[in-house]
């Protein structure tokens, strides 16, 4: 297998990653105890953290997070940046379906225009071929 080839294991990695991401994200958007605050000082922003960090759906979200900082760097090791985030953009098409399902939000008919664009873009860009070999001496 030729360094940086984008193979099933790989696709399937950068979607599980992106599903995880945005999971991580409801969870800590659920889990704030207290939204609206002014964060721009530092007496605001301590009393927003402490006011948060009991929640323990916020810190699975962390968690989550976390672990898919490890995963993503293991992705980044396999296969070419400007393939990875791409595809990754499909944390862009999760995050608004998981905010409806869990979070009962509304998505305005261009917002969801706007997330068949990204599904487009992410099959264009999972269907193209690096037309330049990569030197991987170069960094």
């Amino acid at each position: 297998m030729p360094r940086n080839s984008l193979t099933w294991k790989i696709f399937f990695a950068i979607i599980l990653n992106d599903v995880a991401d945005s999971f991580a994200q409801v969870l800590m958007k659920k889990g704030l105890l207290f939204e609206n605050a002014d964060i721009w000082s530092v007496h605001a922003l301590a009393g927003f953290l402490s006011h948060n960090a009991p929640s323990p759906l916020l810190w699975l979200g962390i968690a989550i997070y976390t672990a898919n900082f490890f995963i993503w760097i293991a992705i980044l090791s396999r296969v070419e940046l400007s393939l990875a985030v791409p595809l990754g953009s499909t944390m862009y098409v999760l995050v608004p379906v998981f905010a409806v399902i869990f979070l009962h939000e509304t998505i305005s008919p261009l917002r969801w225009l706007g997330i068949v664009l990204i599904i487009t873009g992410t099959y264009v860009v999972s269907k193209s071929r690096q037309s330049v070999p990569v030197n991987p001496d170069i960094v």
